[in-house]
């Protein structure tokens, strides 16, 4: 997804793309997080825990200087990437991403981030993400991306777990569907974990 637009500064013509059209943006964006996490940690506050509320609220009130910070590396990021917005086919290979709506460009360690940060455990997480933001680089590499150290990977990707918590918050509260057990169950995973 990432390697073949690493860095390329023509998606930032593409202004249907989060990200292109300048700072306007990322305060919009930190708005929402802080409004949409305020109204997430009352909702569900007896079952988040003193903890992940103040993880919640401490990455909410980070998402500006965050998102307006840094500048390369940069492609296209997918936003929302989880596993239920992934079909798989018969072949390794065989994968189609659904659901673009938060396309953007940015950091590409955002949409690893928050995958592994909203899939995993945090004890499992903890055992596997070095392995696998190992793998993640290695793959970039054999793309074709040049210049971009493990350890920069690595940084970016812890740096980018704001991810989890900025699309899980707005997902949450800004869900188009009905609310269910189900989907309440989700997104507390998904904040408890990332």
């Amino acid at each position: 997804l990432h390697a073949p637009r690493w860095n390329d500064s023509t998606l930032f013509d593409l202004h249907f793309l989060l990200g292109t059209q300048g700072r306007k943006p990322v305060g919009f964006v930190a708005d929402l997080a802080r409004s949409s996490t305020d109204i997430f940690v009352q909702r569900y506050l007896t079952e988040l825990g003193p903890e992940n509320v103040a993880t919640m609220l401490g990455a909410a009130a980070a998402i500006e200087g965050w998102l307006g910070s840094r500048q390369q590396p940069f492609a296209v990021l997918h936003g929302d990437y989880r596993l239920d917005n992934l079909m798989f086919g018969e072949q390794p290979d065989d994968v189609v991403v659904l659901d673009w709506q938060p396309a953007a460009v940015g950091s590409p360690t955002r949409d690893l981030a928050y995958f592994l940060g909203t899939s995993l455990k945090v004890e499992e997480r903890r055992k596997v993400e070095n392995d696998l933001v190992q793998l993640y680089h290695r793959e970039l590499l054999a793309r074709g991306v040049e210049h971009y150290a493990f350890e920069q990977c690595f940084r970016d990707y812890r740096r980018d777990l704001l991810q989890a918590t900025l699309i899980t918050s707005i997902g949450c509260i800004h869900a188009t569907g009905e609310r269910s057990q189900s989907s309440d169950a989700m997104f507390l995973s998904m904040a408890s974990r990332s």
